[in-house]
């Protein structure tokens, strides 16, 4: 089952932007390999005439590209003092200077340049490279096009204005500059790589990955090409090429920041938290300074539970900038994390109006943990307005429509889990096409279970509906189901095969994903399927379970006996949001004190531990901590005249089961309870019961009790009628019109 709440997404340190490096020089007219022979040259003239200004120049451009800086600067004021009109010593000089960070004077230079001649391509190009490493991308994108309204045919002029039109999100724009400049020299390894880039912004990793490795194709040293290629696969979930690619940027540039940064990422999500912790390390002592390190060390330590180092991390990084994006980002994480919502959100909207991509959506999350479902709904609207191609804003945004009961818009947005690490780090990759809905025609559909059981027993309502499309279905299911699914009446009807997720299907000609028939169906609130009470254990089965529970067997009429309910209060504890969910024993006490009540235990595994620490005074039947799978559960079921239940599996098979059935939630709630409805479309003989307040357990069992206390009274006059609660009955075709 997928987290009540929407976890607020990080902005990783991982990918190197193509920007803010020397691309002058990238033009072969003025770039040249030879830098001994050529330097050797002018050396020979400037033996000849100490004064020769061009010479003077070209020895400052081969001390500029051999790292020469303060040489290449001296040199080139001795040629703009010799020569004051020679444009090209006036651009040189800029370059060196721009190389020493010494930007006004660089841009000094510059303009002296634009003096002599104010349509100078190479001028203006130089201009747009200093405003660039000095943060003006606008101003960059203007020198640009005048440098290419005079030559448009200088490649690194349209590179340099991809990247201005990169620094501001403009990635079409983006694109087709760097594309300009690859039909202009086809084997520039630089625009092959920017491409890259803003094809991952573009939401186009196919394509991103093929430009990356055309890059190292064409220059196998190229570090930071690695690093994104190996960033781009760890995203995809390919972690041994991931691995590789990273290990391949570090032996070409040890000392490559973001691909220790990477690497120290992607051990942290193979749970590696050792290995993690060594490559972040290693990141940390190569430049203590640097921010995205402690941004990543933060993610790393909360990642492990370890809130005070987390927030110890976050507060070095906000000491050193307060104002960074990233780091105001993962300050309003950490406060969400610890409930603190309104603060987080007042974080969030800072980290926005500085750019942060990920803050609209994050900021959502928070929203709707304060119960602000409107403000929530706009948040991740804008969030994915504004970055349309994040699979996590676009699944945000998904949750929160479901949420809302906007199913024609959430259905669909919903598969952007595919592409949403959170949800799947590794999704299925099949050879076989994904299933639309159109007619089958015989052919077999795979329907493949994604999440938890309770998912599976939820959808697995609508595999008679694809039968009837003209095929048959292979239902794969985790085998804590696969007995119980047998029931289905595809099944018995021969046109459905279960079979065991994790191991290889049998043969199959298209598949889809449980999760993803609602949006296939195109299924709306008035058209959710219910074909009445779906599942059933086995005859045999119940009976077996009455024998081993006398307690279970029914005796007289319904008015004159006790009350039987079966209880659950624990999911599976390694689900994300399960502490949110799940309670404790302890909080049924005031229910399992109630009188003229048998209770029935239909815990399983670990939390089912809890029974022996009940208070003597109390009886409740453990009719499930031992049991097989959730066959044996609704066996147990079968016999019960209702069940109370925290948001588990057992709350679904009792829904599919169409035995009445109280879900007690917490106040923000899975998105498929939607927001504030006591009633649902999925199972029609529940009830849903929601905390007052966030973690409110003791309150909203108050009211459970009151309410039990009249249901009895209701149930022993009505001789059970009362079972069903009349708001919501329905009676429907199973296949929507």
């Amino acid at each position: 089952m997928m987290p009540s709440a929407q976890s607020p997404r990080e902005s990783l340190p991982s990918r190197v932007l193509p920007a803010n490096r020397p691309n002058l020089f990238n033009d072969r007219n003025l770039f040249t390999r030879n830098l001994a022979k050529v330097g050797c040259g002018y050396q020979r003239i400037l033996q000849k005439n100490p004064r020769h200004p061009i010479a003077m120049v070209g020895m400052s451009l081969v001390a500029l590209v051999s790292r020469q800086t303060e040489a290449a600067i001296k040199m080139a004021s001795a040629a703009v003092a010799l020569a004051p009109q020679l444009i090209p010593a006036w651009v040189v000089l800029g370059q060196a200077l721009k190389a020493a960070a010494r930007y006004e004077e660089a841009e000094s230079a510059y303009r002296q340049g634009i003096r002599l001649d104010g349509m100078n391509p190479l001028t203006r190009m130089g201009l747009g490279e200093l405003m660039l490493a000095t943060e003006r991308p606008e101003l960059a994108i203007n020198e640009y096009e005048l440098a290419l309204r005079k030559n448009p045919a200088m490649a690194a002029a349209h590179l340099g204005l991809g990247h201005a039109h990169a620094c501001l999100s403009r990635f079409n724009k983006a694109l087709a500059s760097y594309r300009q400049a690859l039909a202009l020299q086809p084997r520039l390894a630089e625009a092959e790589f920017a491409c890259g880039f803003a094809l991952v912004r573009l939401g186009r990793p196919v394509e991103a990955e093929v430009c990356y490795r055309k890059a190292v194709a064409l220059r196998p040293n190229f570090a930071a090409a690695w690093m994104n290629l190996g960033s781009l696969l760890r995203g995809q979930g390919q972690d041994l090429y991931a691995e590789a690619a990273l290990a391949r940027a570090l032996e070409l540039q040890p000392n490559l920041i973001g691909a220790w940064l990477n690497l120290g990422l992607l051990e942290r999500d193979r749970r590696n938290p050792k290995k993690a912790e060594e490559h972040l390390r290693r990141a940390f002592e190569l430049d203590p300074e640097r921010e995205d390190t402690h941004i990543a060390w933060c993610q790393f330590r909360n990642s492990e539970k370890d809130l005070a180092g987390a927030w110890e991390w976050l507060r070095w990084a906000l000491n050193r900038n307060p104002e960074n994006a990233e780091t105001l980002n993962m300050q309003g994480i950490l406060l969400h994390t610890e409930g603190r919502y309104a603060e987080a959100i007042e974080v969030f909207e800072r980290a926005e109006k500085l750019g942060n991509r990920a803050a609209a959506s994050n900021r959502g999350n928070s929203l709707l943990d304060l119960g602000r479902a409107e403000e929530a709904l706009r948040a991740h609207e804008s969030a994915v307005e504004h970055d349309p191609h994040s699979p996590g804003a676009r699944y945000n945004l998904a949750m929160t429509q479901l949420r809302m009961g906007d199913f024609e818009h959430g259905w669909p947005g919903y598969e952007a889990r595919w592409e949403f690490r959170e949800v799947h780090r590794l999704p299925r990759k099949f050879r076989q096409p994904r299933w639309q809905g159109e007619p089958l025609e015989g052919r077999r559909v795979l329907l493949h279970a994604e999440q938890g059981l309770g998912d599976s027993i939820q959808f697995s309502r609508y595999v008679q509906m694809v039968i009837a499309r003209g095929g048959s279905a292979l239902l794969q299911v985790q085998t804590g189901v696969k007995r119980l699914l047998a029931s289905l009446e595809a099944v018995h009807a021969g046109k459905a095969e279960i079979a065991n997720l994790g191991y290889k299907p049998p043969e199959f000609d298209l598949e889809c994903p449980l999760m993803s028939l609602p949006a296939v169906f195109g299924t709306t609130l008035e058209t959710v399927p219910w074909p009445g009470a779906y599942l059933q254990p086995e005859n045999s089965l119940v009976l077996a379970r009455q024998e081993e529970l006398p307690a279970l067997r029914l005796s007289g009429p319904r008015s004159k006996r006790r009350l039987r309910i079966g209880f659950a209060w624990a999911g599976n504890p390694a689900y994300k949001a399960d502490g949110r969910r799940s309670t404790k024993l302890e909080t049924f006490l005031p229910l399992l004190r109630l009188p003229g009540i048998d209770w029935f235990s239909l815990q399983k595994d670990g939390a089912a531990q809890a029974l022996a620490e009940l208070p003597g005074d109390l009886s409740v039947y453990d009719a499930c901590s031992k049991d097989r799978d959730l066959a044996d559960a609704a066996a147990v079921i079968a016999s019960l005249d209702m069940v109370i239940s925290t948001d588990t599996c057992i709350s679904h098979l009792a829904g599919a089961m169409a035995k009445p059935v109280w879900i007690l939630l917490p106040h923000l709630a899975d998105w498929r309870w939607m927001q504030t409805a006591e009633a649902t479309p999925w199972y029609p003989t529940a009830r849903l019961l929601r905390q007052a307040q966030p973690g409110d357990w003791q309150g909203l069992i108050e009211r459970v009790v009151a309410e039990l206390s009249a249901y009895q009274t209701a149930f022993a006059s009505t001789g059970g009628a009362a079972a069903t609660p009349a708001n919501c009955m329905r009676t429907r075709s199973m296949i929507p019109r």
